[in-house]
Order: C-alpha cells, then structure tokens, then sequence
C-alpha cells in the first residue's frame, strides 16, 4: 500500500454557526477512506436531519450495496449545494439522492425583520440550489435524484400554514425541474400528507417533523417504487 493520501476536495467551514459545519471533520475523514480504497459507491443520500436519521442500511443496505448517507441536522439547500462535490462527486455514486429544504423555511420565523425571508424568496433560493445540484451530478454522469420536501404539522409555529403552502410551491417546482432536466422525481408528500394537502399526517412523526419508523417507512417503498420506474432495481 502507498504511503501518498488521495488529493480530497474539502469544502471548509461555512461559519460560526452553521449546521453543516458540524459532521465535516467526519465526512473528511470518511470521504479519504472511500476514495483511498477505491470503494464503488451506489449511492449517496444527501440532505438535513431527515436524511442525517434515516437508517439506511435496515431498508436498502441487504445486498452488500455501499450506500453513503451524508445528512446533516439543521442543513439549508446553499450549503448542500456548497458541499456536494465533497460529499456526492468526488465519490462518483451511481446515483444522489437529494432531500433538503424544509429547515430553508425556517427563515419565516427569523427573531428580526432583517433575518426573516419573503416565502417567495425562500422557495426561490431552494429551487435554484436543487437545480445547481442537478447540473453538478449530470455532469459528471451521477443520476441525480430530487426528492419532494415532507410537510410539517407544527401549530405551536405561527408560521405552520404558510411554511406547509411554501413546501407545496416547492415541490410543484421541483417536480418540474426534474421533469425539464431528465431528473428523477421522488413525490414522499403525497403520501406523507393530510387530506389538506398542507399539513404532515398524525401517527408519521413524534415532533411533526422528524419521521419515527412508520415516516419512513413509507419514504423507502416511495423511493423503491419511483426508482423501479426508471429501471433502478438495485436499491432494495
């Protein structure tokens, strides 16, 4: 074995107070072990908490399929899209699965007027970094994956109605930005949603948030099925 370290791509810290600076050090040193053994990833799942807890390899890791999760608590599109040649195309996976965007809402609740963002704005700026994603993966022949952003049942929030509205907007983008960019589109929503079409379905989170087991469950036979359409089978 050579004693030379493989030349990594290191996207740094973003701040002071940015969750995505929390797991670097560890996607660093996980991303020189992959790349140095010259592991073939199938995939990566990328995103925020949503992704961060999903416990992949109980729903899709049975037949020795190197999935990489690179999730991260409390993340925001700009610093996914900031990351992903870290943490999706150095790895060259066969595919990225994206799901990132409900903590991007977060900004109607900002404390001031200066930190608060126009809903408008929010989803805007959301869209646009999914789309950067899309351009990134296609380019460097990783299928990209686009996933639908999970409404959210959170009353105690003033902003629940307007951040669930925005999610919705969100989603109508992104499944045609797909669609126009030959992506694959994940639709969790629909079927994590309450006859409202707004609000998050009782019984699929504790916090209306986060998915518990029943959550993803749903979101793994979703992705499966979608993936199956288009001719990928292997995920399973």
């Amino acid at each position: 074995m050579t004693n030379d370290r493989v030349v990594l791509i290191k996207p740094g810290n973003f701040g002071q107070i940015v969750a995505a600076d929390g797991r670097r050090g560890e996607f660093d040193i996980g991303n020189e072990v992959i790349l140095s053994h010259r592991l073939p990833v199938d995939a990566v799942f990328i995103g925020d908490s949503i992704t961060h807890m999903w416990e992949l390899n109980a729903y899709f890791g049975r037949n020795g399929r190197l999935l990489v999760n690179r999730g991260i608590g409390g993340d925001i599109s700009s610093h996914v899209a900031r990351r992903f040649a870290a943490d999706v195309i150095q790895l060259q996976p066969k595919c990225a699965v994206i799901k990132i965007g409900v903590n991007n809402f977060w900004a109607l609740d900002g404390w001031t007027a200066a930190d608060r963002k126009p809903v408008e704005e929010i989803v805007a700026d959301l869209v646009s970094d999914v789309q950067d994603m899309v351009r990134q993966a296609k380019e460097h022949g990783i299928v990209p994956v686009i996933c639908s952003v999970l409404p959210t049942h959170m009353p105690h929030s003033g902003n629940d109605g307007l951040r669930n509205t925005g999610i919705q907007n969100a989603n109508e983008l992104l499944r045609t930005l797909a669609a126009e960019q030959g992506a694959i589109y994940v639709d969790y929503h629909s079927r994590m949603v309450q006859p409202d079409r707004l609000q998050l379905r009782g019984g699929l989170a504790d916090d209306g948030l986060h998915p518990h087991v029943r959550g993803y469950d749903i979101m793994a036979e979703t992705l499966r099925e979608t993936l199956r359409t288009t001719g990928i089978d292997w995920l399973a």
